[in-house]
């Protein structure tokens, strides 16, 4: 597709930037506005009338290789967040890292027989295993 366009220039707004906007309107009404550096506009004269001229075409992108995904976080397996989950459920009381070692012997535990059967069956539909004793 390409084309040309012949439009009467409406208005040319500079203002403190480097851009200026040309504003131009064809006889069938279509408005076209295209920003142009200031410095190319530099000559012009206010109060003269101008036509904007344009010549375009639009073509496909050809590409030789095809663009690359933006870098992003590896989202991790939701198998790996669950083993994660079951590592943190399992350890003892009181471990406050992964790969502490628990202390030798079997902690004494205040529970009462209702506890211990309600931490069981919690323990149960989450999956972990029960802790003895």
């Amino acid at each position: 597709m390409n084309g040309t366009v012949v439009a009467r220039v409406r208005r040319i707004l500079a203002g403190h930037s480097e851009r200026t906007l040309v504003h131009a309107v064809d006889q069938a009404g279509l408005e076209y506005k295209l920003e142009v550096p200031s410095d190319a506009l530099r000559d012009l004269r206010p109060g003269q009338e101008h036509t904007l001229t344009l010549s375009w075409a639009l073509q496909p992108v050809v590409s030789s290789k095809p663009a690359a995904p933006p870098a992003a976080t590896p989202t991790p397996l939701p198998s790996a967040v669950d083993e994660e989950f079951m590592a943190l459920m399992s350890r003892r009381r009181g471990a406050s890292a992964v790969g502490q070692i628990p202390p030798a012997g079997p902690i004494p535990s205040p529970r009462s027989e209702a506890v211990t059967s309600m931490v069981d069956q919690i323990a149960q539909k989450l999956g972990i295993r029960p802790t003895p004793g």
